[in-house]
């Protein structure tokens, strides 16, 4: 099984963003050493404990600073952006980094007031049309968009080849449908609505057909992401677990954003008690010892057919991240470079 990273670049309790990204670069290091296969960054927006909102840009950090991890940006977040400018950037990377670049294609809302700045016209109410951005997106990555498009005699960099691969960023069927119709390969999120995942899975692999793309792929290819904590034993790992749980609690289903990461500490008084890991078979949260770890993951990949686990941690200490990365990475006995 390939073991991947997808880093929300979160700034450690007592850090600054510089740091969270130089801590970022150092992490992508330790995972192409510990053997893992891609590391990816997210996009968000106005979120004070991350500093991740270009995620383009670092990662032409990472890609500079390691040699083979494949580096993703992953997501980026189309509805906000035109898509031949962000296809501009992509494009970019990936000449500069040829056969090393991936980008997930997603859409998500930063709140009323982020959204509104990141808009270039702020007065007008932005159409819902996330399918023509995707196409003329991967249009534009290579290079063919169709004979109808108004933008058929203009390229990017057309000397190059075709790429880098885009991914569709995906947590319900209607946008695993969306990547199997294209002919993309598929991010599935199992943590932003985990009971969504196997029929998501499901829908992709029973309706994929094969892209009409120059970036597309012929045959179903996929990842799961999970969120993942994994500690020496359960308790350790239930308790490192209380800031990403907190975190998340309270900005999803309680509207309150934290100014920074709580400690396991604070987190835990905010909760009143250390909270045990989920039992449901498909958890928001895979929390615990290697064995109960090795044991969630093998029977999520065994459920879905699954090569591919992207694994997000939200911790609130740098070393914390690499400890965590290196136990999981020996649990799975990944072959370090």
């Amino acid at each position: 099984m390939k073991l991947s990273i997808l880093d929300p670049v979160q700034i450690p309790v007592g850090q600054t963003s510089g740091e969270a990204m130089r801590g970022s670069i150092a992490l992508a290091q330790t995972a192409e050493r510990l053997g893992y296969h891609r590391y990816w960054l997210v996009e968000h927006h106005d979120v004070p404990y991350e500093a991740n909102p270009a995620p383009e840009v670092l990662a032409t950090a990472l890609a500079c600073a390691t040699k083979t991890i494949r580096i993703g940006v992953g997501g980026l977040l189309l509805n906000h952006y035109s898509p031949y400018k962000s296809a501009e950037a992509i494009r970019t990377l990936g000449v500069l980094f040829p056969g090393r670049i991936d980008v997930g294609i997603g859409r998500a809302t930063a709140g009323v007031t982020a959204d509104t700045a990141l808009k270039r016209h702020r007065h007008i109410e932005t159409p819902d049309d996330h399918d023509d951005q995707t196409e003329e997106f991967v249009g534009w990555i290579g290079n063919d968009l169709p004979e109808t498009s108004p933008f058929r005699s203009i390229g990017i960099m057309p000397d190059e080849p075709a790429g880098p691969l885009p991914w569709v960023l995906i947590a319900t069927e209607a946008s695993a449908l969306r990547a199997a119709r294209l002919g993309l390969p598929m991010a599935c999120s199992a943590f932003h609505v985990p009971e969504n995942a196997p029929g998501a899975w499901r829908a992709y692999h029973e309706n994929f057909r094969p892209s009409r793309f120059a970036v597309g792929v012929d045959r179903p290819t996929a990842l799961l992401a999970i969120r993942l904590i994994i500690g020496e034993t359960q308790a350790e790992a239930e308790r490192l677990a209380m800031p990403m749980r907190v975190a998340f609690k309270l900005r999803r289903k309680d509207n309150i954003m934290l100014t920074e990461m709580p400690t396991p500490e604070e987190a835990i008084a905010i909760m009143g008690e250390v909270l045990p890991a989920e039992d449901a078979d498909w958890p928001a949260y895979v929390v615990g010892s290697p064995e109960r770890v090795k044991a969630v993951v093998e029977r999520m990949a065994r459920d879905t057919g699954a090569t591919e686990i992207m694994v997000q941690d939200v911790l609130h200490d740098a070393a914390l991240r690499h400890r965590n990365y290196e136990l999981l990475a020996r649990t799975f006995g990944l072959t370090a470079r």
